[in-house]
């Protein structure tokens, strides 16, 4: 079917369900396992999404469904910043390999590996290099990312392995995403002995993010894009996602997995439910992952510009009020053109810690007082003595 087509094909279908998806929230089922099931009304699909946390948490405890530590970031605290940057995939994490289309139609490539790719409705594409800086963390473990300083690569290729061949493909249906909120989440890196040691680390960040897909082979700049936004999307550096979700519209089924290797970990190691070990040759080396369905739109303000952004209140149904305007706030509803495509997003990359606070980077470490610090205030005490000597 053309692209189009199918996107003209799905709306209609779920032009019935005209509500926003809420956050994604997840429940314990035992086993170190989270489920989080698809709301059909909100989405126009079906299905669940089951995390797996290795037994991880973060500082104070903090888990799945928690997104800041206490009172949250303290900008007065500012413990580490560090940036991650995402490389090609080196195809070492034992996710399974999957038969995908770089695009909707046309070719299949079977048995394509789908470390530090991403699933999205048939398609795959290979994760470009992008760029999260200025990634602040607070003394008790909070993150906090503008949404300025987080810079997604266009998503054009797919580049396919299946063990024998090697093959960059060039995607006709291609997406530009970016943050439309600042990040916030918690970071375990406050746990360890330093920001730069050999120990297990990762954490979690939720974010509003957009993305427009173009639909010829061009660059973000010279094409008409169709904007998605996906509120309340979550990025972690640890543990297993497993995606069985069905689309309403199609009825395809969207049948994903994949598995995060944690800061420092050799990705070769990496067992589903239990993560990986420590090894100094991939040391501040990370993946991350993220998974969820495209909701059927979302209440907005500043529709149609790079400034858009989701309002709190995501509960209403439009269609009551007459323009499918919010009367109350003012926020205006915005339909996706993708509602009802699950996506496993992948990435490998490297970090980079570029500032540690010699006063204290944690609330839960105790740092050494350096030595040369020793020193001189033993030299100000003897010549303190010095000085009372020579006043007698």
């Amino acid at each position: 079917m053309d692209k189009k087509l199918l996107v003209v094909a799905v709306g209609v279908a779920l032009s019935g369900f005209m509500q926003t998806a809420l956050a994604e929230t997840y429940s314990y089922t035992g086993s170190n396992t989270w489920l989080h099931t698809v709301d059909t009304t909100t989405t126009g699909a079906t299905g669940t999404i089951t995390f797996n946390d290795w037994g991880y948490t973060g500082p104070t405890g903090v888990g799945v469904n928690d997104f800041q530590v206490g009172s949250g970031f303290n900008s007065s605290s500012v413990g580490q910043v560090q940036t991650v940057t995402t490389v090609a995939p080196d195809w070492l994490t034992p996710d399974p390999t999957r038969n995908v289309k770089p695009y909707i139609g046309f070719t299949t490539y079977t048995n394509a590996n789908m470390d530090g790719n991403v699933n999205f409705y048939k398609m795959a594409y290979t994760t470009p290099t992008s760029t999260f800086n200025n990634m602040q963390i607070d003394t008790a473990g909070n993150y906090y990312v503008p949404k300025a300083n987080m810079s997604f690569g266009f998503y054009d290729d797919f580049l396919y392995n299946n063990g024998i061949t090697v093959q960059n493909v060039d995607t006709d249906l291609n997406f530009q995403p970016y943050a439309i909120s600042d990040a916030k989440g918690w970071c375990g890196s406050v746990l360890t002995s330093d920001p730069n040691s050999l120990e297990v680390m990762a954490g979690q960040v939720t974010f509003d993010f957009a993305f427009d897909a173009y639909f010829t082979d061009s660059t973000p700049e010279t094409s008409s894009p169709a904007t998605q936004i996906v509120p309340g999307f979550v990025m972690r550096s640890y543990g297993d996602y497993y995606v069985n979700v069905t689309n309403v519209g199609s009825g395809y089924n969207m049948n994903f997995e994949g598995h995060a290797v944690g800061n420092n970990t050799n990705p070769t190691t990496v067992v589903a439910g239990v993560g990986g070990s420590l090894d100094s040759a991939f040391q501040n080396k990370v993946s991350f992952l993220g998974a969820g369905v495209v909701p059927l739109g979302a209440w907005v303000f500043n529709p149609g510009t790079q400034d858009v952004t989701v309002a709190d209140d995501q509960t209403y149904v439009p269609g009551t009020q007459a323009g499918d305007v919010r009367e109350t706030d003012g926020a205006t509803w915005h339909a996706n053109d993708f509602a009802g495509f699950a996506f496993l997003l992948r990435a490998d990359a490297g970090r980079v810690v570029t500032y540690i606070n010699p006063e204290g980077w944690s609330d839960y470490t105790v740092v050494p007082v350096p030595a040369a610090v020793w020193l001189f205030g033993s030299g100000l005490l003897g010549l303190a003595g010095l000085a009372r000597r020579k006043k007698k």
